[in-house]
């Protein structure tokens, strides 16, 4: 994924790595700086060129990109719809229970402890008293605005 440059030293021409697309690169490839960023696409701001070259990468770089993208959602379709076979299977296997079974089933999962005990009055817990109580204080005392201090009067002296 790297765009290469021309390097030109005294008589030889050199290509090489570069460090990142031109952003005329990136209009012929149609591909905005947004995307590119989001892609990890890296940029180079400073060249000017337009190499056909790193064009062409760059629109593969994109095809693979809609490719896997593609191939995901089919993934997740997949899933999506082996899950649902599963679920249909599991409530094809148990039938649902009627409601006279399932209220044998209710009673004779009440444990003998729970009967046995006696059902006393429980007082509040003294958190819920506490809070009562602060709000009752708050709409007793409700909060004065600060008065404003007067600066001090400058006496008027008299001329005669």
């Amino acid at each position: 994924m790297n765009p290469k440059i021309i390097t030109h030293n005294k008589n030889l021409t050199k290509e090489r790595n570069s460090r990142g697309f031109s952003l005329g690169e990136l209009r012929e490839a149609n591909v905005s700086v947004n995307r590119a960023n989001s892609l990890g696409i890296i940029l180079d701001f400073r060249r000017g060129t337009v190499r056909e070259t790193n064009v062409t990468l760059l629109k593969d770089i994109l095809n693979k990109n809609v490719e896997a993208k593609k191939q995901r959602k089919a993934d997740a379709q997949k899933q999506i719809g082996e899950v649902k076979e599963k679920v249909k299977s599991e409530k094809a296997k148990k039938p649902a229970p009627k409601k006279e079974e399932a209220k044998e089933e209710a009673e004779s999962e009440v444990k003998p402890e729970k009967a046995k005990k006696p059902a006393a009055k429980k007082a509040a817990p003294k958190k819920k008293t506490t809070e009562v109580k602060k709000t009752e204080a708050k709409e007793v005392k409700p909060k004065k605005p600060a008065a404003k201090k007067a600066a001090p009067k400058k006496e008027k002296v008299n001329k005669e």
